[in-house]
């Protein structure tokens, strides 16, 4: 038997590489959520599109909001492209619209156009952000799922990061230039990847799903070969039979399947776990941190510092999390943990919140600052992995599209209302605000602790099985072997069906 390597470690270089370039997925999300951040900050941007007054809470709103409109219209349409074009194109078609979306933002001449424009963004994110956790996690083995995965959550925190210094260079432009060139910055990240799509191999359980058997096989032995005959042809045999398992249904019965009984744990607890992104508080801070600062007594340029300064606090977290606990810490004590972290964090910060605004004090608004990058710290090392991991391996292949992107479809709707609501609480009541994230994770880590099963080291196949499902274990594959007429054993027999695909598709 293999010796099981997990983490970092025993990867090829070309998994590696091939996931570093899925991944570009995660940096595209930062970037387009983080420059925002510090666009809506510079006094050019509020001249040019909020009139003299430079202050318009609804039209802010709307830009924060209209992107979110996107992204559910465009995580509606991952779930049913990831099936039908693969997940590789599906990642093209995203990264197309969000050049357009890109181009329209650095041109805006009113909010209209920007609000279009951050649209075309959100349907962009959209595509991709479901996608990336998705195909990563079906070109990874059970051992190193987390750190794969993770790699797309590492590439948001950079993204972010990025976006955020590239806010701060922008204050030192001349005039609209401040917010123009960042806003376009959005594209070049979206043109790498829809160039590295061309080099990426197909999901190889999205081919053996089209029965293209041959070509899952090869694309198993590219990446993960190394570790030997044996645990590929383990690999494949597994996914093999367990889609023939499954086979049968039409996308629109996976849809509704959803919400039968037998599916319906996975469905809530996949929503939970996205939405609780949104919940969490993270999001929030993410988006008005620059009001969030200008409460404690900070201004000008000192905002936009921080800001940037905020984004590295979460990639210090992420770098922790992927190589030294994504598949070494399991997978509850990784999200209820870091509920109930987060909601103490969250205590600790409404309370200096409350005692130190308007920066009357130095010290505490300072302390206040160190509490919000804490929680950044946290939140990538505790959910920007683990959390995309989970709801991507709970769903069986059959679901697995549909289902991802019908949990971010409603990460969506709430990421709608929660930033019209955050636009409007933190002028209306302020540091209360707060309390209502802070109910949310206690609340996810109360779900969490009673209702998710463990599922790390285990084959995507095999966590079906910890929700009820009928699978095809290894151990039922042995017991095939050794009863099988004639001595034609299961590897054979997927390797004859390979052959045949492979000599009819010449």
């Amino acid at each position: 038997m293999a010796k099981r390597i997990a983490g970092h470690r025993g990867n090829s270089a070309r998994s590696v590489l091939v996931s570093l370039a899925i991944s570009l997925a995660g940096f595209l999300y930062g970037i387009d959520t983080g420059i925002i951040a510090s666009t809506i900050a510079h006094d050019s941007f509020k001249r040019y599109m909020y009139g003299p007054s430079m202050d318009n809470p609804s039209i802010q709103a709307g830009i924060v909001s209209g992107y979110y409109a996107g992204y559910a219209v465009g995580s509606g349409a991952a779930a049913y492209t990831m099936d039908r074009i693969s997940r590789r194109w599906t990642l093209l078609l995203g990264c197309c619209l969000s050049v357009i979306g890109a181009i329209l933002q650095a041109a805006a001449v009113n909010p209209a156009m920007i609000i279009i424009g951050r649209a075309f963004s959100g349907s962009s994110t959209g595509i991709v952000y479901p996608t990336a956790p998705v195909y990563l996690a079906e070109i990874s083995l059970a051992e190193n799922r987390g750190f794969l995965v993770g790699l797309k959550g590492l590439m948001n925190t950079f993204g972010f990061l990025i976006a955020g210094f590239i806010g701060y260079a922008g204050e030192f432009a001349y005039g609209d230039l401040q917010w123009r060139i960042p806003l376009a910055t959005q594209g070049p990240p979206a043109v790498l990847l829809a160039i590295l799509t061309a080099f990426l191999p197909y999901s190889p359980r999205w081919l053996a799903q089209k029965e293209r058997y041959g070509d899952a096989k090869k694309v198993l032995y590219s990446l993960h070969g190394h570790r030997g005959d044996d645990v590929v042809e383990a690999e494949f045999a597994e996914m093999c039979e367990q889609i023939r398992l499954e086979a049968g249904s039409s996308r629109t019965e996976n849809f509704k399947k959803l919400f039968t009984p037998q599916y319906i744990r996975r469905t809530l607890l996949a929503c939970l776990i996205v939405n609780m992104q949104k919940l969490s508080g993270s999001n929030v801070l993410q988006n008005y941190q620059s009001i969030l600062y200008a409460s404690l007594g900070y201004e000008g340029k000192t905002v936009l510092l921080i800001g940037a300064l905020y984004g590295f606090s979460a990639v210090v977290g992420q770098v922790i999390s992927v190589f030294f606990t994504a598949d070494h810490w399991t997978r509850r004590k990784t999200v209820i943990s870091g509920s109930y972290t987060l909601a103490v964090l969250l205590a600790v910060l409404t309370a200096l919140s409350y005692f130190y605004a308007d920066g009357v004090n130095p010290n505490g608004s300072r302390a206040a600052v160190a509490f919000i990058f804490l929680f950044s710290f946290s939140y990538s090392f505790y959910f920007n992995s683990v959390g995309w991991v989970l709801v991507a391996e709970i769903f069986p292949l059959a679901l697995r599209g549909v289902g991802v992107g019908f949990s971010v479809f409603t990460q969506s709707i709430t990421a709608i209302w929660l930033s019209y609501a955050a636009s409007i609480a933190f002028d209306v009541i302020s540091w209360r605000f707060y309390f209502v994230f802070i109910a949310a994770n206690l609340f996810a880590g109360t779900v969490y602790l009673l209702y998710l099963p463990e599922t790390r080291f285990l084959t995507l196949e095999e966590v079906a099985a910890k929700f009820g499902d009928e699978v095809v274990t290894r151990e039922d594959m042995k017991a095939e072997r050794a009863e099988s007429p004639a001595g034609l054993n299961h590897k054979e027999r997927t390797e004859a069906t390979s052959n045949h695909v492979e000599t009819a598709t010449r």
